[in-house]
This record gives structure tokens, C-alpha cells and sequence, in this order.
């Protein structure tokens, strides 16, 4: 609703087309046809171009199959605030006509009246187009899910509003992502979802998703260490988790499991005879060299794994230098980065 250069070009319109059939009157003359009063048509044109946003809105609302309760009500919100804003004299006239539009749209959007609707949009200021498609991201966050179809209607309406590809990124940044970054760190959205949630293209080859994940990383590792609340930095924390098993799955071609299924309760029996006693020779459980020890690498994981975890580490710690830091915290800073380079070539020589 911070667009106020649109409705400076309608209050404009509307006072030419007022004026047009008598220059002393302030209520427009009626005409015999729109070409005997190229104003009022203009006037017309405008009004039918701003009652279209409801257009656009109701067909990203049913962009999942449903309009919700909350979608609708998001809409009428919209509509509410927007006629506020516009100046009393010709409040009325865009009152009824975005009205009429939800009415006609609620019976259905096909794709021609969409494409219609977005036509009629063109003759607005991109300030005003921007707005419809703002309009469009609040209804689609409003039931708090985000389907792959709702996407899908977002950037069909964007292209066709000519809308500039970075005004729909901070439209999505501002509407959808904390609903999918809630999606992705709870488990329910799916490997797709969490590309999409990073900003990866699942067309772009495997160098480019790698190299955007190592940014990601970096992104939500330097939020964890700067967040203020445990919900937050949990959040990081998962996301961080997810960039290291999309890294993993993206190298590897192979899912990895962070939650196997639960090992079955033994049955618990009387012991027909004392359990032996271990063996002298026994062999202890594996103990890790010095570098392995201060990283916190998992013996148990094979060496590709060993080797993404370094990548992570190896990140987390760079981010910890970006901050100014007294001289023995950066030392250990680069103790750690040392000590990864070392077992970096270690793992790699196992692979």
C-alpha cells in the first residue's frame, strides 16, 4: 500500500473525464458514446484496470485448487485499505467496480480472463502493477502453506504484469519465505521444497547448486551466530543441516538418513549362565587423532561424509572470522581451518 503515484495519475483522469462535459460542473456529463469523450473513456479504462487486481487475486488464491477462508478475507482486507486511500470523489465508482470483479471471479478465473485482467493492468503505472502482485503474495501466505501450483501462478502473473524480477525475489522474500523456512526446518517440506527454499534451479548443473549451497550455508550460519532468540538460531540450525544433506545427496546421488528407524527393544531374559566377562584383548572403541578430536568429526561416518562436515565446518569457522575477534579466539580460528585442511587430505586419500 506504499504506491501513491498511481493514484495521483486516477484522481487526474477522473477530474478530466469530470470536466470534459462541462467545465463549471463537477459530476460527469452523460455522452452518447465513449469516442465523443476520449477522457471519460480513459477515466473507464483506469477504473477497469485497478478493479482487475481482484482478478489477480482470487486466481493466485485458487492457484492450489481452494480458496480459503483466510485468502478471502486477505482480499476484502486489501480492498478495504486500498479504497481508503484513494481520494473520496472517485472512491465510490472503484468501491463497486472492484466488487463486481469478485463477484464475476469468484464463479471461476480462466486462463483468458486472467490474461485479460493483465492486460487491462498494462495501462496502470508499474507502481500500481507491483501492488497487484503484492496483493497476490498476501493471499497465497495467508492459509501459512506455499504449493509448487501457487509458485507457478505468481510468476505467470509477474511476467505478465512486467513486473521486474526483483520486486517479485523481495515480495518473496518478505511473504513466503519465513512460511517455508517453518516448512522446511519442521520436516514437511520435501528435497524439491528445500532446493526452491534456497533459491536452486533444479535445472542448474551439479558445480552451480554446490556453489549456492556453500553460500546458503555461509548466509545461515552467520544468522545462527548473530540471532537473539532460541527459535531463531534452532531454525539456522536446521537449515544448516539441510544444505549439508542437499550437498551430500547432490554429490553422492544418495539420500542420507539423519533419522534411522529406532533399533527394536531386545526381550529381556534370565541368563541361563553369568555373561563372560570382556576379553583382555578387546579392542577399544575407535579414538580419533588430535585434528579429528577438535573438529568433532564422527568416526562412524564414511570418509564422504567426514568430507562434507568439513565443508560446513570449514565455512562455520570462516564466518566466525568475518567478526572481530581478540587474538587468541582467532587463533583458534585458524588452528581449526588448519586442522581441516590436514584431514581434508586424509579423507579424500580414502575415497
Amino acid at each position: 500500500m506504499g504506491y501513491l503515484i498511481g493514484f495521483v495519475v486516477l484522481l487526474i483522469i477522473f477530474k478530466l473525464s469530470s470536466r470534459s462535459g462541462n467545465p463549471n460542473s463537477s459530476t460527469p456529463q452523460a455522452t452518447d458514446g465513449s469516442s465523443d469523450n476520449p477522457q471519460r473513456s480513459k477515466a473507464q479504462e483506469m477504473l477497469d484496470a485497478i478493479a482487475s487486481s481482484m482478478t489477480v487475486g482470487i486466481y493466485c488464491a485458487m492457484g492450489d485448487g481452494n480458496l480459503d477462508n483466510r485468502e478471502l478475507a486477505t482480499l476484502r482486507s486489501w480492498k478495504a485499505e486500498f479504497v481508503k486511500k484513494v481520494p473520496e470523489e472517485i472512491a465510490a465508482n472503484i468501491e463497486r467496480a472492484m466488487e463486481s470483479e469478485i463477484r464475476l471471479s469468484l464463479k471461476g478465473v480462466s486462463e483468458d480472463r486472467l490474461h485479460s485482467a493483465c492486460v487491462r493492468q498494462q495501462a496502470l503505472p508499474v507502481e500500481l502493477r507491483c501492488m497487484t502482485l503484492g496483493l497476490a503474495f498476501e493471499i497465497v501466505a495467508a492459509d501459512r502453506k506455499v504449493e509448487p501450483s501457487e509458485m507457478a501462478c505468481l510468476k505467470k502473473v509477474a511476467r505478465l504484469l512486467d513486473v521486474p524480477a526483483e520486486t517479485f525475489r523481495s515480495l518473496e522474500e518478505k511473504h513466503l519465505k519465513p512460511i517455508q523456512l517453518v516448512a522446511a526446518t519442521s520436516g514437511a517440506a520435501n528435497a524439491n521444497e528445500q532446493e526452491n527454499l534456497l533459491g536452486i534451479d533444479p535445472s542448474w548443473p551439479k558445480d552451480r547448486k554446490l556453489s549456492k549451497l556453500t553460500s546458503e550455508f555461509a548466509k545461515y550460519n552467520a544468522r545462527m551466530q548473530t540471532a537473539r532468540d532460541d527459535k531463531t538460531r534452532a531454525q539456522c540450525r536446521r537449515m544448516l543441516e539441510i544444505i549439508a544433506d542437499l550437498r551430500e545427496e547432490i554429490m553422492t546421488g544418495r539420500k542420507p538418513n539423519r533419522n534411522p528407524a529406532p533399533k527394536p527393544t531386545p526381550v529381556v531374559q534370565t541368563p541361563a549362565r553369568p555373561a563372560p566377562r570382556p576379553q583382555a584383548n578387546a579392542l577399544p572403541p575407535p579414538v580419533g587423532s588430535k585434528d579429528e578430536i577438535l573438529i568433532g568429526v564422527n568416526l562412524n561416518q564414511t570418509p564422504r561424509q567426514r568430507l562434507a562436515f568439513l565443508d560446513a565446518e570449514e565455512a562455520r569457522w570462516k564466518g566466525r572470522m568475518t567478526n572481530q575477534l581478540p587474538a587468541a579466539a582467532l587463533q583458534r580460528c585458524e588452528s581449526a581451518l588448519q586442522a581441516i585442511r590436514r584431514l581434508r587430505n586424509v579423507y579424500q586419500a580414502q575415497l
